[in-house]
């Protein structure tokens, strides 16, 4: 009679540890897998610190973009670039363009 209790317990204590295992696999199933799952999570997050960074840099680039058309709104600025930068000359004007010798072709 001491053997019966004995071998319900073990099997108990087998089940026990069974369901245990189960559970604990299907909550690192459930943590680690689908739309909330830690890694989806880990890699959202830092997806998230990526974009942040590049909307910070975009809002200084358009900072220093309107501060460059707020310069542009000067006839003289306007004139300088399109002198240096395109070559453009008033009528009736002469541009020379001086060339150093090393560069010449």
């Amino acid at each position: 009679m001491n053997k019966l209790p004995a071998a319900r317990l073990n099997v108990k204590r087998k089940r026990r540890v069974t369901w245990a295992v189960i559970g604990s696999l299907a909550l690192l199933v459930f943590l680690f897998s689908g739309q909330r799952g830690c890694w989806r999570q880990a890699r959202v997050r830092v997806e998230r610190r990526a974009i942040e960074a590049e909307i910070r840099a975009l809002e200084e680039e358009k900072k220093r973009l309107e501060a460059e058309k707020k310069t542009l709104d000067d006839p003289a600025v306007v004139e300088k670039i399109a002198r240096e930068e395109y070559g453009m000359s008033k009528k009736d004007e002469k541009v020379y363009r001086v060339v150093p010798k090393d560069q010449k072709d």
